[in-house]
């Protein structure tokens, strides 16, 4: 799985054909009306992924569009932005295992969840974490609802009232959350994440894969379905016991993060190292794929405002890439040490590092010329940047 995560994340959107494509005309200021316009545009040739096979939904092309579209439709309030964010999770719901007529994955049942791998000869069809991510992903859409009230009882394109689905799809992520993770990936004693203890899951991942700290990037997965999902119960009003339970394993998870980061200085400046998972001894320093879904979970969280992740705890991670992964030419090494990954040489960052300007925002010219090339043609690239852009200048107002 690891390999495929590498795969996917340094993929471009290279096989879609847009009407139009993506802009980001400055690097401060808020948004424009033609930023906006542009992102819609091409927005709409996007299609939508039938499944999950090879984390389509994930971290793949529907995932980044809803991700992309929610930040986009956070910024400018243009209700296009969020049915067009309401097909892609339409479609992700619709494509979850049906518990009569779907797949058997290696728990033996057919479980609320998205498989990413076809069942194989001899081996069972896999789902792990990543539903975690599929979860918040949908619960985004929710959450963008239930808090814009006076949209929240109108009729959508399609003729739903908005409210209606948001509620359907908490109902409907709250089983997969109660059924599935809940019961294989939390620990009941520390609220930590942990694979399951399971021959079968062995089998169906790689063996020796079962029974161990859940990896950083996989966390953050979950932790995307935990998140969304108390902030919707928040907002309803409807569950405090639920909303205290997803936020003390969110808890559980980010301060074992910083337990395990090992704070370094470099150059004056504070910086992190840290652990693809966590392990007693410091071996298997984060590469830089997998880094950047760990900052953007912590980014996320501290977006939220609710587990105590302050603006000083982020920024040694903005140092990271600047004294200590930053190469000439606008260019990165392969971990977060400053080492490369195998035989392949420095290369671009993007996708949630890009948060990191926030806190760093000498940080976001060098990201953008690095990334200048992609945001004709990357949704999660050219909303990250304007997201960003965005929440800079609200802090210079």
């Amino acid at each position: 799985m690891k390999a495929l995560f590498l795969a996917a994340a340094f993929a471009t959107l290279s096989h879609l054909r847009a009407a139009e494509e993506m802009i980001v005309e400055k690097l401060s200021g808020p948004v424009s009306a033609a930023e906006v316009q542009a992102f819609k545009n091409f927005m709409r040739t996007v299609p939508v992924p039938k499944d999950n096979l090879r984390n389509a939904m994930v971290y793949g092309s529907g995932g980044t569009s809803v991700e992309s579209l929610g930040r986009m439709f956070e910024i400018s309030g243009d209700r296009e932005l969020l049915d067009l964010m309401l097909r892609f999770t339409d479609a992700m719901l619709a494509a979850r295992n049906d518990p009569k007529t779907g797949v058997i994955v290696w728990t033996g049942e057919r479980e609320p969840v998205w498989p990413n791998a076809v069942p194989q000869k001899d081996k069972l069809a896999y789902a792990g974490t990543e539903t975690g991510d599929v979860i918040g992903h949908i619960a985004y859409a929710a959450r963008l609802i239930l808090q814009n009230k006076p949209l929240a009882g109108e009729k959508a394109p399609d003729g739903g009232i908005y409210r209606e689905r948001a509620l359907r799809y908490v109902s409907e992520l709250d089983h997969s959350i109660d059924f599935f993770i809940l019961k294989w990936f939390v620990r009941p004693d520390s609220l930590r994440f942990f694979t399951p203890d399971s021959l079968a899951y062995d089998a169906a991942t790689r063996p020796g894969s079962s029974g161990l700290p859940v990896p950083w990037n996989q966390q953050t997965m979950l932790n995307n379905g935990f998140i969304r999902l108390a902030e919707c119960h928040a907002l309803l009003g409807d569950d405090p016991e639920r909303v205290k339970r997803y936020e003390a394993i969110v808890q559980a998870s980010v301060g074992w993060f910083f337990e395990k980061a090992q704070r370094i200085t470099v150059n004056g400046h504070e910086c992190y190292r840290w652990t693809y998972a966590a392990e007693e001894s410091m071996k298997h320093l984060e590469d830089t794929a997998h880094g950047g879904y760990d900052v953007g979970g912590l980014c996320r969280a501290y977006a939220s405002g609710r587990y105590g992740i302050k603006a000083e705890m982020l920024r040694p991670f903005a140092n990271t890439v600047l004294y200590i992964m930053a190469r000439p030419g606008n260019t990165f090494t392969g971990r977060t040490d400053g080492e490369s990954a195998g035989k392949r040489p420095p290369g671009t960052i993007r996708g949630n590092w890009i948060d990191l300007c926030e806190f760093a925002p000498e940080l976001l010219p060098i990201l953008y010329e690095a990334n200048r090339g992609r945001i004709k043609g990357s949704p999660d690239t050219a909303a990250n940047l304007l997201w960003v852009r965005q929440r800079l200048a609200g802090v210079q107002k």
